[in-house]
């Protein structure tokens, strides 16, 4: 069926030609000829028991006596009031009747799948507009959320429940530290410069946190205290380089351990370079080994 202009709410779903006006609600004023007395002209307007307000006096009909009244001219409407000109208000045996041509804040039910992503404005829909496990993990699924829909740094750790990603799920050539692993490239460690070494104490005092690197350096301008390592950790291993700055000696922490007890007579030549290999069996033991004078100068 075809209309000349359109018909309102659902109808629209029938062909027309012409621009569709807005849909709305059409309802009946309540009877307030009850009030009329002669006198007052104001009335409040209510329609099943809750105060209406139409948006303007041209958007009703209303009849005294059955007499239609010119909106604007007759009568005049200001928010939920109705207000009759002319110096007197209808007599107390005047009937009423008005209607209210639409409703400014309905818009009527539109027709299923005629909203379209164009028509909602961004931001528009919260949070609290979804209903509680409205949005399953199937509906995700069938969105086919891509990286392009994510914003950066949107996904945080806490956001990732515990053992939701999987080995499969990551990159092969990420470390892991629950599986065997076969690199087809180095592996390096960075080498962790410690400075150089001067009097007096504290700063010739060398604290290594294992926790920082596996490989240390230094430099000996004085003579050297290698105290007990912090973060010591059962399996580690690494190397530390000394390069003397002349005639200083270096000491060792208990944990610290040498081949038959005896710590390494460091080079005391300045330019030598010596290295300490060392091995974490426990939390308090260090396998230690020295090799002196690397460089082989005279």
């Amino acid at each position: 069926m075809a209309y000349l202009g359109a018909p309102t709410s659902t109808a629209a779903q029938h062909g027309y030609i012409g621009k569709a006006p807005a849909s709305a609600s059409y309802f009946e004023i309540t009877d307030i000829s009850g009030s009329f007395n002669g006198s007052t002209q104001t009335f409040a307007l209510q329609s099943g028991g809750a105060s209406i307000s139409p948006a303007t006096h041209f958007q009703t009909i209303v009849a005294l006596d059955g007499v239609v009244q010119e909106p604007g001219t007759a009568y005049t409407i200001s928010g939920s009031n109705i207000t009759f000109t002319g110096g007197s208000g209808p007599a107390s045996s005047v009937t009423f009747w008005g209607i209210v041509m639409g409703d400014a804040f309905n818009i009527g039910t539109p027709a299923d799948a005629s909203v379209v992503a164009a028509k909602i404005a961004a931001g528009a829909i919260a949070n609290t507009k979804f209903a509680a496990a409205a949005v399953d993990s199937a509906a995700i699924k069938a969105l086919a959320v891509g990286t392009g829909e994510i914003a950066a740094s949107a996904v945080t750790a806490a956001k990732v429940a515990d053992s939701a990603v999987t080995f499969n799920k990551l990159n092969a050539n990420t470390a892991h530290t629950d599986r065997v692993q076969s690199f087809t490239v180095a592996q390096r460690g960075t080498i962790a410069d410690q400075g150089v070494r001067t009097s007096p104490a504290p700063a010739n005092t060398v604290t290594l946190d294992l926790a920082t690197s596996n490989y240390f350096s230094l430099t000996s301008n004085a003579n050297i205290v290698m105290a007990n390592p912090s973060n010591v950790t059962a399996g580690q291993g690494g190397a530390i380089v000394f390069t003397s700055n002349g005639s200083f000696t270096v000491s060792w922490g208990s944990q610290w351990r040498f081949p038959l007890a005896a710590a390494p007579t460091m080079s005391t030549t300045a330019g030598k370079v010596d290295r300490v290999d060392y091995f974490v069996q426990s939390s308090n033991t260090i396998h230690s080994v020295a090799t002196i004078d690397l460089l082989g100068t005279a």
